[in-house]
């Protein structure tokens, strides 16, 4: 059993709370109004959620731009309450989905996600007072960030002229792959951004962690990077394609410790051991065996227990193999989006997640007997906001908790 101890979710009684990070921080009246506060220390199982940048646009902002400062502040310490409250001790919060920024940049230019339109300025730092109202509230705060994804060609067109992104695309210096712009893995040059992007992040903001998802090389087509690999002089794509992967996974991993030692980072491959190594091209039996390149790993188990490819349990039997590292933590990722929903990659069991109440809250235990806690996908499905739902879903998800059989 690799949980040290479970999470402590106590009456307020206490004047500060400790992240895993080791920052202690002030109780304000945002953990105060709920009753709870959470203890968040190195010992204690990771119970997460991943904020999208769909999640919470409407907080955002709106289409004139950002919401009045004063506006999102109430509603983000709303947010950051209510998720300590429903005893979730970290958020995984999306920074940089498309080579965008949901603060203000040196690097990236303003996400339409967080302005209202590509093209539009911040008027002031949302991601200082989100990480703010989320120490306050004892979350600890993960920046999520997408490496090499960037723009629909047609955004960055809409990007000031003298944008870093905007420049490098007039200059043909990324790839195109159905439509969307990507910095090449193999692009040392370009990479730079990214590390550039995550030294800013660290240094500019108290963060606990660095967070990158599994949007590694998004198709296996030779075409994508073919001209790259050709003059690399390589003979197997493969591993050349996975040693970019890993030499930028571990540059992150440097230019984290360097900036902050306390600072931790980790990657949320895909589930499907198979798929995340050999489409994706995440080395993830090197990450996971080696010193330098992670704190954390996070797949995303997102299957049912009878799925014919990756069934739940023996998947995550799978991954705890994987981690051979004792220093590197397992957390698994889990699909809150597909309670009650359709499953169109399961085959003959795509009606398991609504055939089977209580699958969730198993998944949920299971992954914290075994692993050292879970992150569920995402806030506007465990919260059970007025969001648009998957076009094949049967029902909207309950208020966490509020209704286990449900799960």
């Amino acid at each position: 059993m690799r949980r040290i101890s479970a999470v402590l979710l106590l009456p307020l009684l206490l004047c500060s709370c400790v992240s895993a990070a080791g920052r202690e921080y002030e109780i304000s009246a945002v953990t105060e109004e709920s009753g709870y506060t959470c203890m968040v220390t190195e010992d204690v199982t990771l119970n997460g959620i991943w904020i999208s940048q769909f999640d919470i646009t409407d907080i955002w902002c709106d289409e004139a731009g950002q919401r009045p400062r004063d506006e999102f502040a109430s509603a983000v310490k709303e947010l950051c309450a209510g998720i300590a409250a429903g005893g979730y001790n970290a958020v995984f919060v999306q920074v940089r989905p498309y080579g965008d920024s949901f603060y203000p940049s040196a690097f990236y230019p303003p996400s339409a996600y967080a302005v209202g339109a590509y093209g539009n300025a911040f008027t002031y730092d949302p991601l200082e007072i989100f990480l703010s109202c989320a120490h306050s509230a004892g979350l600890e705060f993960h920046a999520w960030i997408n490496p090499y994804r960037l723009m629909k060609t047609d955004e960055v067109c809409l990007l000031p002229e003298d944008s870093l992104i905007r420049r490098c695309a007039d200059a043909g210096m990324f790839a195109e792959y159905d439509g969307r712009l990507y910095i090449l893995p193999s692009d040392i040059a370009r990479c730079r951004m990214i590390l550039d992007g995550v030294r800013e992040l660290v240094t500019g903001y108290a963060v606990d962690g660095v967070h990158i998802d599994d949007y590694f090389y998004p198709t296996s087509d030779p075409s994508f990077d073919g001209e790259a690999f050709s003059l690399s002089g390589e003979s197997d794509m493969l591993v050349w394609r996975r040693n970019n992967v890993s030499r930028l996974v571990k540059e992150i991993y440097s230019v984290v410790k360097e900036c902050d030692r306390d600072c931790v980072f980790g990657v949320s491959p895909a589930g499907n051991i198979d798929y995340s190594y050999n489409y994706c091209c995440a080395d993830i039996y090197l990450w996971c065996s080696s010193e330098g390149y992670l704190d954390y790993i996070l797949p995303q188990v997102y299957f049912g227990y009878s799925n014919p490819i990756c069934p739940f349990s023996a998947t995550l039997d799978n991954w705890i193999s994987v981690v051979t590292n004792p220093d590197i933590r397992l957390y698994t990722g889990l699909a809150a989006y597909k309670v009650g929903a359709t499953d169109a990659f399961a085959g003959a069991m795509s009606n398991e997640w609504i055939d089977t109440p209580g699958m969730l809250s198993r998944q949920i235990a299971e992954s914290k007997e075994k692993t050292d806690g879970c992150v569920l996908f995402s806030y506007r499905y465990v919260f059970g906001k007025d969001v648009p739902r998957r076009p094949e879903s049967k029902k909207t998800l309950p208020l966490p908790f509020a209704d286990k059989s449900a799960y």
